[in-house]
């Protein structure tokens, strides 16, 4: 320990970097664990309080991973080996990849140098990122954001014209059943979207956008082959925190690939097509008998 106040880390880093994009990760994966801390603790904190637009963040895969204020109050960086975390102008944690060492100004101002070991305790630089993380969600200023998504809103694309016939019909009941898609039909409907803007420089620009879905599926649904048409399908799929994703309809529902999809269909189809005890006969069948129904015998010449 140093007696002496110390202002940052950065003069006794090594200034060049080891390891880069073509080394391998069992290198310098294993530096990283201190500063995960860091970057969770950080994470959470901002996604909590909604602030996130005051940050540049990307956190999401690789192994250069980080969280910059867009005023630089604060900065947490990780990339192949190295890492560091920035208040300011002052540099107060750091993993030297070169030397593998951890250099840590405490809250008081001192100075702490150690060999790398994974179980380093962050608690002193969460506090003093947490510290900073609330001046800056004290000046977090949400409207200035709305006028600039209000002011960006008068140059977004405008539907002019659409084409696309496609609409769910929601008064059905309906059940999600598996199926096995075999083919699609021959004949399917085109689509076409036209769009406009205003430029900023007040000109103005169209794009066209195109698309098409076939009009009935083939589908297995239990031991039962049937058609069964575009228009009455609909499909939801539930994403991470419970939100519903709606198939717009104006794409394929089904795909032929070898594995069962789900589908909603609606019930009356289901009755009609299977049959009144249709929830006891619509469990897909195994994935032999799907290839032994979809692959040709093949004929050897003799």
């Amino acid at each position: 320990m140093l007696n002496n106040p110390t202002f940052s880390v950065d003069p006794i880093l090594t200034k060049t970097r080891k390891y880069g994009e073509s080394s391998h990760n069992r290198n310098f994966c294993g530096l990283h664990t201190p500063i995960y801390r860091v970057i969770n603790f950080a994470q959470d904190w901002i996604l909590q309080r909604r602030i996130a637009r005051d940050f540049m963040m990307n956190t999401s895969r690789g192994q250069a991973k980080w969280i910059v204020q867009n005023d630089d109050a604060l900065s947490i960086k990780m990339a192949y080996g190295y890492s560091e975390v920035k208040i300011g102008a002052r540099t107060i944690f750091a993993v030297d990849e070169n030397t593998r060492t951890i250099c840590h100004i405490d809250a008081t101002g001192r100075l702490l140098v150690t060999p790398y070991y994974q179980d380093y305790d962050m608690t002193d630089v969460n506090a003093q990122v947490l510290e900073v993380l609330e001046v800056i969600a004290d000046h977090y200023n949400a409207e200035k954001y709305k006028a600039i998504d209000d002011d960006a809103k008068q140059y977004e694309w405008q539907l002019m014209e659409d084409s696309c016939e496609f609409v769910e019909r929601t008064e059905w009941e309906r059940a999600t059943v598996k199926v096995w898609c075999l083919t699609w039909s021959k004949s399917s409907v085109e689509w076409e979207r036209q769009y406009g803007r205003i430029n900023r420089n007040g000109s103005v620009s169209y794009k066209t956008e195109k698309g098409k879905y076939p009009k009935a599926y083939k589908v297995a649904i239990g031991d039962v082959v049937a058609w069964v048409p575009h228009s009455i399908l609909s499909k939801r799929t539930t994403l991470h925190g419970g939100r519903a994703l709606i198939h717009p309809g104006d794409d394929y529902f089904l795909g032929c690939v070898s594995h069962v999809q789900p589908i909603d269909l609606p019930v009356w189809w289901l009755k009609k097509t299977i049959g009144a005890d249709w929830r006891d006969l619509v469990s897909p069948m195994t994935r032999h008998d799907y290839f032994k129904m979809t692959k040709p015998k093949r004929r050897w010449r003799r």
